[in-house]
């Protein structure tokens, strides 16, 4: 498993992140999108919704979804002055249920919203809006 979660949006105490899984690889060749989390930093602590669909989540024992989990809100919870206390409520909705609903003017295709993932620094910097 290697993650990259990619921030989609933020706020000055909320973030929505796209996690994908860089060792597999979608029908397309890019890496496989795994789900995504919705965080709330709030005075003391983090809460909030990940998602894992199930597609991906299926293919993992309970131990592994635990290490998923954890490795996951490992990188929203190590920054410097995050909080490491956490409350997050986890769904394995299949991904065919998920639907985006805008009214924006123009709105790009998921695809377009996956860069091309390089070697990224494992240091959690961040750069390009994502998180590494």
């Amino acid at each position: 498993m290697n993650l990259k979660l990619r921030r989609s949006a933020r706020t000055p105490h909320s973030e929505e992140i796209s996690i994908f899984d860089a060792d597999v690889k979608d029908e397309n060749e890019e890496p496989m999108n795994i789900g995504k989390l919705d965080v709330h930093y709030v005075e003391d602590q983090i809460v909030g919704t990940l998602l894992v669909w199930a597609e991906y989540a299926g293919r993992l024992n309970a131990d592994q979804r635990t290490d998923l989990i954890d490795e996951i809100l490992d990188e929203v919870s190590e920054p410097l002055g995050v909080s490491a206390e956490y409350g997050i409520e986890v769904y394995y909705p299949r991904l065919e249920q998920h639907e985006f609903v805008s009214n924006y003017d123009e709105f790009e295709d998921e695809d377009d919203l996956i860069d091309e993932f390089e070697e990224e620094p494992a240091d959690g910097t961040e750069r390009d809006g994502r998180i590494h």
